[in-house]
């Protein structure tokens, strides 16, 4: 048994799992709270480890223990892809805004056609920074004042050289307030360029590691079947993959969506009895099932989901809340889904392990269990307890083969004396 999550505790569970060693592993902040409140405020090695001890029987009587035995684990390479594309996004996200706050410093009229706002350009929408010839526009020519200054021939060659609809489009509409931008002095032409190129920089990681997260997806069942679905992509997939690590760690569809941050929790005071939403959840995993949602819905437009939220929005309710009753919706649509795959995959397992004679690692026990061959006694084992009908002759009665064993235990035993 073991004392913290993560952390200090990761090498001795990475020693264990690899003996094919079952443990378990308790929270540092639930044993700090047990042990002060049954041994006291003092601490140190021995009340900690004598509290984690008691902890765990205390667990035991309760029928909780189970949920604290270590036997499914996280695919670290897939969890670390996911949570890097995950950190990598967040920056973006700062990045472009901090781009959005430099522009509107160094040129209003710019700001406003790229935001879609200006009543003279019509040069997109404020998602407009997200183009990769405005950021190479402003890496190749930073001051923006030199922008008037050149053909339409140039400006395709300084934002990357690709001629296409889109492209001479929104060079047009650029062409047309590109008077009015004013010459940047050295420092604003530097951050402007700075920052554009720190975005590039970003999403050409993103890229890489999209296509690492594709190489993956082969060999695992789950993320092939979550991608069957409409509107989840291989990054939302991956993630729901590397944050649930097993579907048989929740034992319903209520237990999943309230580790999703999608449920809600019975809250009782006396008479009172009401339903509050949960504070400690997965909030990445949150975020991958609010993100399915948002894309089910508009890829989806004929489903009952989509119909279902456009009531909803119809009723009054918001837009994130309605989206987020499809996503707990989808909670019960994946795990489901997940579970048939899980299912699946165990029996194939299970028949592979008993061909080769190792049964015992498809139900997850080892040398650790009490149910393990080498830990239990080579007595006979248990008789069924469903009886089996007893062969009568024609005129002896029910008890006679009962009478008849038990004399020939006696003539048995008076021999051996």
């Amino acid at each position: 048994m073991l004392e913290g999550s993560h952390g200090q505790s990761r090498p001795i569970e990475k020693a264990l799992r690899d003996a094919a060693i079952v443990f378990y592993s308790f929270k540092p902040a639930d044993a700090d709270k047990f042990r002060k409140a049954v041994l006291g405020q003092n601490k140190d090695n021995e009340r900690d480890a004598e509290s984690v001890a008691r902890y765990a029987l205390a667990l035991e009587s309760q029928g909780r223990l189970e949920g604290h035995k270590k036997v499914w684990f996280p695919d670290m390479d897939l969890q670390l892809l996911t949570r890097r594309w995950g950190s990598l996004s967040q920056q973006i996200t700062a990045e472009v805004n901090r781009l959005w706050k430099l522009l509107r410093y160094a040129s209003a009229d710019l700001y406003l056609a790229l935001g879609g706002k200006n009543p003279h350009s019509d040069c997109g929408e404020h998602k407009a920074l997200k183009n990769q010839g405005i950021l190479t526009l402003l890496i190749s020519v930073p001051d923006i004042g030199l922008w008037k200054t050149l053909s339409e021939e140039q400006i395709f060659q300084a934002m990357g050289g690709d001629n296409y609809k889109g492209r001479r489009q929104l060079i047009q509409e650029l062409r047309r307030v590109m008077p009015s931008f004013p010459s940047l002095s050295h420092p604003m032409a530097t951050l402007l360029k700075a920052s554009a190129l720190q975005i590039q920089r970003l999403r050409e990681e993103q890229q890489d590691l999209k296509r690492a997260l594709e190489d993956l997806s082969p060999d695992r069942g789950d993320i092939q079947k979550l991608l069957g679905i409409r509107g989840i992509g291989i990054t939302t997939a991956a993630t729901m993959s590397a944050e649930l690590i097993d579907i048989r760690r929740f034992s319903r569809e209520d237990s999943l969506a309230c580790y999703s941050g999608l449920g809600m929790n019975k809250h009782s005071t006396g008479q009172t009895l009401r339903m509050v939403p949960t504070h400690q959840f997965n909030r990445r995993l949150k975020d991958a099932f609010m993100t399915a949602a948002l894309n089910f819905v508009l890829y989806n437009p004929d489903s009952h989901l989509a119909g279902y939220h456009k009531n909803l929005i119809k009723r009054g309710m918001s837009r994130l809340q309605a989206n987020k009753r499809v996503a707990r919706a989808l909670v019960r649509v994946i795990y489901r889904l997940l579970v048939g795959v899980a299912t699946t995959n165990a029996d194939m397992q299970a028949e592979e392990d008993l061909k080769r004679g190792e049964s015992e690692v498809a139900s997850g026990t080892s040398r650790s269990d009490q149910s393990h061959k080498s830990n239990t006694s080579p007595s006979t084992p248990k008789r069924s307890k469903a009886k089996k009908p007893t062969l009568v002759k024609a005129g002896e009665s029910v008890i006679t083969p009962v009478i008849k064993v038990r004399r020939a235990r006696r003539k048995i035993l008076k021999q051996i004396v």
